[in-house]
């Protein structure tokens, strides 16, 4: 049962997740710069990504469910704000993963603050969540490349470009969903367990 409720969870998120991506993919030219491109991404996550993860929480009171969902947007914004400054900051992978683990630092800080495991430490969940997520997030970006017949993977593939480009972006969405989806359902699963 845990491990069917850790799967919905992150099939859910990774819907989630696509949603997102499709706002770049499709509309990307609506933006007038990448924070607000960023910024609409990040509604979406706001929106429905604390939702995808109820059946990993454990949580089947609507009170609970509330709290937890707004325990997530407010975790997310903490993480959007950490890993957008870094990365608007140094623009590189440094960024990127300074961003990705202070920000689920916070993230998880957040989500915790209303747990009854207050007293668990939080190194051993954000390495979880930040292990999952760099996997799917560069998995993703390799596909991205691979997709458009950029590097030494690359695959030349029978489409127009712009069907090509819109792959290669879901195909990003696609592993960042099922690599942070798994990430917080794993460690949402592990503090129900303790």
């Amino acid at each position: 049962m845990m491990k069917t409720r850790s799967l919905t969870s992150t099939l859910l998120f990774t819907i989630v997740a696509l949603a997102a991506f499709s706002v770049w993919t499709f509309g990307s030219r609506a933006f007038s710069s990448e924070a607000a491109l960023y910024s609409v991404c990040a509604l979406v996550f706001l929106g429905f990504g604390g939702l995808s993860l109820v059946p990993s929480s454990g949580f089947a009171t609507r009170s609970d469910i509330t709290r937890f969902c707004l325990r997530f947007s407010a975790g997310f914004v903490a993480f959007s704000f950490i890993w957008s400054g870094l990365w608007f900051t140094f623009r590189d992978t440094f960024g990127e993963i300074a961003g990705s683990f202070f920000g689920f630092l916070a993230l998880l800080a957040i989500l915790r603050s209303g747990a009854v495991e207050k007293h668990a430490g939080l190194l051993l969940p954000t390495a979880i969540v930040f292990l999952w997520y760099n996997l799917g997030y560069y998995t993703g970006g390799l596909t991205y490349k691979v997709l458009q017949d950029r590097g030494p993977l690359g695959i030349s593939l029978p489409f127009s470009p712009s069907t090509i480009v819109m792959l290669a972006r879901l195909s990003w969405g696609l592993f960042f969903g099922l690599g942070l989806g798994y990430g917080l359902s794993s460690v949402l699963q592990r503090s129900r367990q303790s």
